[in-house]
């Protein structure tokens, strides 16, 4: 085999090898972003049957800063954003939180508002357990039930 063959091959190679070890850390980090956004619904399940309700003023609204989308729970878009949001627990405490979750992309405009206000739960025990409370303001767009 002539050496300029043998060079292609491992600059064929080299370059295969790099966009491999890319591939995995572009999948390894949307996988982490996905289970940071994420991971609020869960704290929601739980703070829905023992959390404190509150309301929120959001003081600043920042959509992911790659655009981060999914499918929703129905196969809508929704998009990954950061609400930063005041608000007071039963004590009267004034408290910050910054959290991160998925809201529709139909919805994104509403929570943009100057000083919207979100309904939250939160846990007294741990300030920073601090989550959307769906039931009041939804972060989806509930679907209609489909009649057979």
């Amino acid at each position: 085999m002539p050496l300029w063959e043998i060079l292609i091959w491992v600059f064929f190679a080299i370059v295969m090898t790099a966009v491999v070890v890319l591939g995995i850390g572009a999948v390894g980090y949307m996988r982490r972003e996905n289970r940071l956004y994420s991971a609020e619904q869960e704290l929601w399940a739980s703070l829905a049957q023992t959390g404190q309700p509150a309301d929120g003023v959001i003081r600043n609204f920042r959509i992911h800063p790659d655009n981060m989308t999914r499918a929703g729970s129905h196969g809508q878009t929704v998009c990954a954003v950061v609400l930063d949001v005041d608000y007071a627990d039963t004590a009267g405490t004034q408290r910050v939180a910054s959290i991160r979750t998925f809201v529709e992309d139909a919805l994104v405009p509403r929570f943009q508002e100057p000083m919207k206000v979100v309904h939250l739960r939160y846990d007294p025990r741990n300030a920073t357990s601090v989550a959307v409370d769906r039931e009041r303001t939804p972060l989806e767009i509930p679907r209609a039930a489909r009649h057979p």
